[in-house]
């Protein structure tokens, strides 16, 4: 057993030295081709006046490169790393001693530096920035791409000390700018660094916070350093900046990341690095999600669905509407659908066709499906009869008008309710439960919902009559009828009828019915 053990203990190591590391190209790409061939890699997007600074600009190392990918402990395959020392050492394992100190020594950025000193009340100098800038113009009328954050600084100096990194988007005509790398569902402004998402597995001087965005330290509370695809002692999860845009207007996007310090909180010895998706910066046409039961984002067929590029305006750009049909097998043009949103209010496929003053056209497709609409059938009266002293209320068993409301259907429910408004709110607070005496004498309009009951709310209105039926005043005493016996054998013919104008006594739509016994005229049998 030892032995066995022995060699187990032996092999383990070596293992984890074989798992694949990214590599990191400063040579693969121009910063020019970072953009447009690695980050968008769309021939008809619109990007231009494309800038860098970094290290190597000031002779000394490169921050600036290309990376790929295989191991599945990292969540990106390839694409841009930007870091505040050499990027040539960014790939695993693990090793803090290559990221401190490897190439520092450049300026940092100005609008980083005061845009963390405004958000975090600080005062703090930057240094070390890597910085790649671009104009673009947005097809869709919302940007997004992905990225993970990666620091040397989580673990030992996760507390206090943190690197800075800013995605400035500015808008080119109104001047505004926000930053795109904020940490999601967290009030006010919050970028992202190892002080706002951090794990306290790590280092228990501090809490944790937002730990839900970390994802894997390297190093003793974690996973082994020699596993690491980067050579990172800690990584977020593949997060995504994001943001409306209007469509057709020139933005500038600003990528920096740059070193803390130096100062009396410098930690400009321990990098940091942004990772970028390939190919997640999206400027075509995108027309989101479809729209589906399944997806949760369908709408009732009696209502319409606005599909498109809301706020496109820009003269030189044209659109044109298609339909995929089922017999052709292909799309065909919707006529007249020029612009760059469409009402719709049938289930189908749809594209949308978007060409450019220079040729270039892009196109995108949607599916639509609405919520079958709930048909209620049209009941009968319900008729109670009034209780004594007539005074033109009885009980109704709603209910009963279920099966005509529903007529057939599934997955459906009925629901009363006492004006059409209240029906059409359908708050289940304002219901009619039964047995429901009537509020209005003799004869009233309530008013059933039917609904499907998939969660989407679609449903139909219909009207149920209510009629409360006056107790017969008889007449009382009745006068005795007699028939003279002729014959003297103890029967006669007795034709009752004669009679009814007597009961009746001026009632009108009544009907009589004669019995034997008062049991029999109670229950109606035996006429």
């Amino acid at each position: 057993m030892k032995r066995i053990l022995y060699i187990l203990l032996f092999l383990l190591p070596a293992v984890g030295f074989t798992q694949p590391y990214a590599t990191v190209s400063t040579t693969a790409y121009t910063v020019e081709e970072l953009i447009l061939d690695v980050l968008i890699n769309n021939p008809c997007a619109v990007v231009g006046n494309i800038t860098s600074q970094t290290g190597s600009d000031f002779g000394l190392a490169n921050g600036i490169g290309y990376f790929e990918n295989t191991n599945p402990n990292f969540p990106l395959n390839n694409g841009i790393i930007l870091a505040t020392g050499n990027v040539m050492q960014a790939p695993g394992p693990a090793n803090q001693e290559t990221w401190a100190n490897g190439g520092n020594g450049w300026p940092g950025d100005t609008q980083l530096q005061n845009y963390m000193n405004t958000v975090l009340g600080t005062n703090d100098t930057y240094s070390d920035a890597s910085i790649i800038e671009f104009d673009f113009t947005p097809l869709n009328d919302s940007i997004s791409f992905n990225f993970v954050f990666g620091s040397n600084e989580y673990g030992t100096f996760q507390c206090d000390y943190s690197d800075a990194f800013a995605f400035f988007l500015e808008n080119t005509v109104t001047g505004e700018i926000t930053n795109m790398a904020l940490v999601p569902d967290t009030p006010g402004e919050v970028p992202i660094s190892v002080t706002t998402i951090r794990d306290q597995a790590h280092n228990g001087l501090c809490p944790s916070v937002n730990p839900q965005y970390f994802d894997v330290f390297y190093g003793g509370s974690g996973q082994p350093p020699a596993t690491a695809p980067v050579n990172l002692r800690g990584h977020t999860v593949l997060m995504q900046a994001w943001s409306y845009v209007v469509p057709n207007t020139q933005y500038r996007m600003k990528m920096v990341i740059a070193d803390r310090g130096p100062g009396a909180f410098a930690d400009n010895s321990f990098d940091s690095a942004v990772f970028i998706q390939g190919g997640s910066f999206f400027l075509g046409v995108n027309l989101g999600e479809d729209i589906t039961i399944d997806n949760g984002n369908a709408v009732c067929s009696t209502e319409a669905i606005v599909i498109g590029i809301l706020g496109a305006n820009d003269p030189t750009v044209s659109y044109q509407w298609y339909i995929f049909d089922e017999d052709l097998d292909d799309f065909v043009i919707l006529p007249g659908e020029t612009n760059s949103n469409l009402e719709i209010t049938l289930s189908g496929t749809y594209q949308l066709e978007v060409t450019f003053e220079n040729g270039c056209s892009a196109t995108d497709e949607i599916f639509v499906e609405f919520v079958p609409q709930p048909i209620a059938g049209e009941p009968d009266d319900l008729i109670e009869c009034d209780t004594f002293p007539n005074d033109g209320f009885a009980e109704f068993m709603l209910t009963e008008a279920d099966g005509q409301v529903i007529d057939g259907q599934t997955d459906v429910v009925v629901m009363y309710f006492l004006t059409n408004e209240l029906a059409e709110i359908g708050d289940p607070d304002d219901e009619l439960i039964s047995p429901f005496t009537n509020t209005v004498a003799n004869n009233q309009t309530v008013f059933a919902r039917l609904q499907e009951t998939s969660g989407f709310g679609c449903y139909e209105i219909v009207e149920l009559n209510l009629q409360v039926i006056p107790v017969p005043n008889i007449a009382s005493p009745i006068t005795d009828y007699f028939v003279c016996d002729n014959d003297e054998d103890g029967e006669e013919v007795f034709d009752l009828t004669t009679k009814n104008a007597e009961i009746l006594n001026g009632m009108i739509s009544m009907w009589i019915t004669y019995h034997n016994t008062l049991d029999d005229a109670n229950d109606g049998e035996n006429e």
